[in-house]
């Protein structure tokens, strides 16, 4: 039998009834529930003020470096002689330039051949740079070898011995030298060109043919070049310097892109300045300017951002005396932390190692309800008069008073103040000397004294060889020497180079690395069938030394040239790149407000910080309350079960009980009928 709303048949509302009495029941979910609700609406307005924070820790990062307060820009008056670029290290000022000569690289062209696989021959091609001497009154040139510049060796076997084969080996050994090869309609060349500009990377070619004539027209003979043009390669263009001068001041450079001339300046010339009626070049001028407006700009949207977060804050915990409203955070613990951590940090003075110690001495002030102003006209005369001393204010910076001493990097440990730096052991690079040579001009043969091998800084070389031939003076022995060592593929593929000079003061050559430290090493390791070779002996050797010294009266770290402060100055890396023990004056370290900040918003955002726990908190709450609420749900079940089997039973009950008087009723009815 169906079962009604009414009850099995006695016309009463059990299930309305139950539903009532269930909704009464109910009352402690709905609470719960309301507490969900009222918690994930608290975590989204936590999220929204998370937002705000990353949004401030972004524009506080672009205050963080230093290098923004020093940006300078380069221009010159007449765009066309070429462009400029700058770094933080340049200095405003103004130049006038004039330009003579472009710098160009040297180029070369064989003979014709039938194809570009023609046979070439086979055995070895030594490739050096350096500068061609002309003879004076006819006498033959001469080369003067680059000992910047290390050698190139190519050979050539059964495996690459063709035209193409040879331009491939060039090409392969990336050491300076460009290989190509062109149809020029009666037939194919190899053009090589120096990889650099400037007089001293021309090239001299020699070459050491398989079939043991290194004269003739055959071979790889065909391919050599020198400055007396006894080789059989063309030269197409010369190598020659830039020439032009800056302030009237006359400058030879070997590259048409100058870095070395102003410091952080790059200029790269494109063309000749013109001339007037009288043949004489017109100078332009080079301006260096400082250029402030993208520290103004990230300074701008930084106060543009604190003051979004304020409004965020402000939005979330406001409350209305009038309509008693209030922000979802109103009175919320975790907000006024944020608050207090900001305020903190802002309103502190920076202290030792800052000239400017507090915001509002660039510009920077608060009303008074909290939102940050700008005085756009104050920061720039700050940024104009003290660029530093502002980078200071804001970002993690290190400014040292003696110019053998550069800031590196510093790390959270590090604590802002002024710290004396003193070395005791500058960082030295290792150095052999070889015995005295009384002799001003030096022969090299084949066969007898042309080889030797070394190892630097723990890298062992190859054999390597000298050129034969006579070295007018021990400069120019002292330059092969060294074009052949850093020219070794084993130490070139290592990058480890070496310097090879001459001490006039012990008559003596002197072999040095170029790294500085401990791990600065060299050896000579043979010198051929030989004692010594000019005064070289096998088994000299020497080992570099580590900075060593302190920062503030502590005992400092050295790696090379490296030197890490420890105690206060914990993490603080210097550069030092003096030569002697001594004092070498101060280092000013500060912590700007826009590191203190990045740090405590860093801090405040972290997995871990006041934010993420808030966040943490409420969803924990929310999961409390859907572990009571399954609890009740699983009580009101049981709670709804009963009911409806009390109120089921009295439904029959009452049925019965109207069936009982039915028939009673019926009886009685029935007595009546025959009484009467």
């Amino acid at each position: 039998m169906a079962i009604s709303s009414a009850g099995l048949g006695s016309g009463l509302d059990v299930n309305g009834i139950i539903s009532q009495l269930m909704q009464v029941e109910s009352q402690p979910l709905t609470k719960l529930q309301t507490k969900v609700t009222e918690a994930g609406t608290r975590i989204s307005a936590v999220g929204s003020l998370q937002s705000a924070l990353a949004s401030l820790q972004g524009k506080v990062l672009t205050l963080s470096s230093a290098s923004a307060y020093k940006s300078v820009q380069g221009s010159l008056g007449d765009s066309g002689i070429g462009t400029v670029s700058t770094s933080v290290l340049a200095q405003a000022g103004s130049y006038s330039l004039a330009v003579t000569q472009l710098a160009q690289s040297q180029k070369l062209k064989s003979d014709v051949f039938s194809s570009a696989s023609a046979p070439v021959g086979t055995g070895t091609l030594t490739i050096q740079f350096g500068t061609e001497v002309p003879g004076v009154d006819g006498a033959a040139g001469t080369f003067a070898v680059n000992g910047e510049k290390g050698a190139l060796t190519v050979k050539i076997d059964s495996s690459n011995n063709t035209l193409t084969g040879l331009r491939d080996a060039i090409n392969n050994q990336n050491a300076g030298v460009t290989a190509t090869i062109i149809n020029d309609g009666g037939g194919y060349r190899l053009l090589l060109s120096s990889s650099d500009s400037g007089s001293a990377n021309s090239l001299r070619i020699q070459a050491e043919d398989a079939d043991g004539d290194n004269s003739d027209a055959a071979g790889l003979s065909r391919f050599t070049y020198d400055a007396n043009a006894t080789g059989h390669l063309v030269q197409t263009q010369a190598a020659q310097d830039a020439r032009f001068t800056l302030d009237g001041i006359a400058i030879t450079k070997s590259s048409n892109s100058v870095s070395d001339l102003l410091q952080g300046v790059t200029l790269n010339l494109q063309k000749t300045s013109s001339l007037d009626s009288s043949g004489n070049p017109v100078a332009t001028t080079l301006n260096i300017t400082r250029d402030t407006s993208g520290v103004k700009k990230s300074v701008q949207d930084f106060v543009d951002s604190y003051n979004a977060f304020v409004k965020s804050v402000s939005d979330l915990t406001f409350y209305n005396e009038d309509d008693k409203s209030s922000g979802v955070l109103n009175g919320d613990s975790m907000v006024r932390s944020v608050q207090n951590t900001l305020r903190a940090t802002l309103n502190q003075a920076l202290g030792a190692g800052s000239h400017y110690q507090s915001l509002s001495e660039v510009g920077i002030s608060f009303d008074k309800n909290g939102n940050m102003t700008l005085d756009s006209s104050k920061l720039q005369s700050a940024l104009d008069a003290r660029p530093d001393d502002v980078a200071s204010l804001f970002a993690t910076n290190g400014t040292a008073s003696d110019a053998r001493v550069s800031y590196l990097s510093a790390t959270a440990e590090t604590q802002a103040g002024q710290y004396a730096v003193e070395i005791t052991q500058p960082a030295t690079r290792a150095t052999v000397s070889g015995a005295a040579v009384t002799d001003t001009s030096f022969t090299i043969t084949a066969d007898e004294n042309d080889t030797l091998m070394v190892a630097v800084d723990g890298v062992s070389s190859k054999q390597i060889k000298l050129s034969p031939g006579t070295y007018s003076s021990p400069a120019a022995l002292a330059a092969e020497i060294q074009s052949q060592i850093n020219g070794d593929s084993n130490l070139k593929n290592a990058g480890v180079t070496v310097s090879v000079g001459f001490d006039s003061a012990s008559q003596s050559f002197q072999m040095t690395s170029n790294r500085y430290g401990s791990a600065s090493q060299i050896q000579v390791t043979s010198t051929g069938a030989n004692d010594s070779l000019f005064g070289l002996k096998v088994g000299l050797r020497d080992t570099g030394k580590d900075v060593e010294g302190s920062i503030g009266g502590a005992p400092a770290t050295g790696s090379g040239q490296t030197l890490t402060g420890t105690g206060k100055a914990q993490g603080l890396k210097l550069t030092v790149t003096g030569d002697a023990a001594g004092s070498y004056g101060t280092l000013s370290f500060s912590r700007g407000f826009a590191s203190k900040l990045d740090q405590a918003l860093t801090g405040l955002l972290a997995s871990d910080g006041t934010v993420q726990a808030r966040i943490d908190g409420l969803n924990r709450d929310i999961d409390n309350y859907d572990k009571q609420a399954e609890t009740l749900n699983r009580r009101l079940e049981e709670t709804e079960k009963r009911y409806r089997a009390q109120f089921t039973a009295l439904d029959v009950q009452i049925s019965n009980m109207n069936s009982t008087s039915s028939y009673l009723t019926q009886q009685l009815a029935s007595l009546n009928s025959l009484i009467s």
